[in-house]
């Protein structure tokens, strides 16, 4: 048809398959500036103004935004274009490092859904993961220290729950002692010296549901673990005397907290 043809909105975006709505955010962002037609005030589209705008969506596809591509058309050299793609680059990886990471974290909790149906209240053998204690704080309600915690995480990939390890500490005679660490799961095998681990390769494990749907003002303390540690007792398994209690589940049911919580007691080894 020529250079000189012009096209009305509605075949524009039958070509290009662009909406009316994104043919007029181009419009009002400078990217084209279509002629109109006096007499019917239609827009009107040249061979440039398509040509313009499938550039702009070459570079779209390319991650850049419609300033950007503005920017381009008053001129840039291709060392400067070649700076600019690379930063994007570069936020796309840290984008998909970022998802990747959540898609893990996703996983993990999936995995722990199945988990859920089978160890519900039940108890085997199980090894803890090793985790580094990073810092401690008084009490899982002690707020105003949780600053401490949000030092030691990355506030956009990691959550505050996950970074808490309940401890127990007791004897024959009962719970002495509670503690609150803030923990970083270690990934590799690699340790790393005067750091502070807590690993145990032979432990009692159980998953247990606690919150309010459960009564959540009685102690977890005495409502688990007489029965896990009656569990330990039937088989000729004497605990180290310290136990560790992580979240790993949050539902609701009648708008009340279902927790579920994993726990691990530590036994001598055979």
């Amino acid at each position: 048809m020529g250079k000189n043809y012009t096209y009305r909105t509605s075949q524009l975006s039958e070509i290009l398959g662009v909406s009316r709505d994104a043919l007029r955010y181009y419009e009002e962002q400078g990217i084209v500036n279509p002629k109109q037609n006096e007499a019917n005030l239609y827009r009107q589209y040249d061979y440039y103004d398509i040509y313009t705008l499938m550039v702009a969506d070459f570079y779209k596809k390319r991650n850049l935004s419609v300033k950007e591509i503005k920017s381009l058309q008053v001129g840039s050299e291709i060392d400067e274009l070649k700076v600019l793609l690379e930063n994007k680059a570069y936020q796309l990886e840290e984008t998909i490092r970022m998802q990747q990471y959540m898609l893990q974290k996703i996983n993990e909790t999936i995995q722990f859904c199945k988990e859920v149906k089978n160890h519900l209240n039940q108890y085997s053998i199980r090894a803890l993961p090793t985790y580094e204690v990073i810092g401690e704080i008084s009490d899982f309600d002690a707020f105003r220290e949780y600053p401490v915690i949000l030092e030691h995480m990355d506030s956009m990939k990691e959550d505050i729950l996950s970074k808490i390890m309940r401890t127990f500490t007791f004897d024959e005679t009962g719970f002495l002692d509670t503690k609150m660490y803030i923990v970083e799961k270690l990934e590799t095998q690699q340790k790393e010296q005067d750091r502070y681990y807590l690993e145990h390769s032979t432990c009692i494990y159980s998953i247990v549901e606690d919150g309010r749907s459960q009564n959540g003002d009685e102690d977890i303390r005495n409502k688990v673990f007489e029965n896990t540690l009656g569990w330990g007792r039937e088989r000729g398994l004497t605990p180290k005397g310290v136990a560790y209690a992580n979240t790993r589940l949050i539902t609701y049911f009648d708008n009340k907290e279902r927790v579920f919580l994993e726990i691990y007691i530590p036994v001598e080894e055979a």
